[in-house]
């Protein structure tokens, strides 16, 4: 199993994928003479979508990348918020990024590649009208007076 990981000047570097993900891009900022820089270094496929791999960075490479495909090397840069501000009411944002090819004449190179990171979509929970997800929390209706028992007889008094 193998990757190709293209940087650089239309610089090749074989990968092995079949180990966690920290161990793969700390093995490619090394070999490709990143590894005393401070930057953040992620993967994406030949059409510019970026894997957003050190956000599994304990998980195996070889979940999120395809055996025997090219990826190219991109550099990953956080966003300053200018806009700091201090509400203890609102939710705070994750961080966002800024992304850039460290492959020379990309677009040359893979005519459809555009960095991008992938739309994630929020579900939205389907409510019922129960007002308990369990079968167990569901109000039973009361028998009806005069109905029959597990025998079958109706008891009159």
């Amino acid at each position: 199993m193998f990757i190709i990981v293209k940087y650089g000047q239309n610089e090749s570097l074989l990968c092995n994928p079949s180990c966690a993900v920290i161990n793969l891009l700390t093995s490619i900022k090394r070999r490709t003479g990143y590894g005393n820089t401070n930057l953040i270094l992620d993967l994406s496929d030949e059409t510019g979508l970026v894997k957003e791999l050190d956000v599994h960075k304990n998980e195996y490479a070889s979940n999120y990348l395809s055996t025997h495909a090219t990826y190219i090397l991109v550099q990953k840069d956080p966003i300053a918020d200018d806009n700091i501000s201090i509400d203890t009411r609102s939710t705070p944002t994750p961080p966002q990024f800024t992304y850039k090819a460290l492959l020379e004449g990309s677009t040359d190179l893979f005519p459809n590649f555009r960095l991008h990171v992938a739309e994630v979509e929020r579900k939205k929970g389907k409510r019922t009208g129960s007002k308990s997800p369990s079968p167990a929390g569901r109000l039973l209706s009361k028998p009806k007076k005069g109905a029959t028992k597990a025998g079958g007889a109706v008891k009159r008094k």
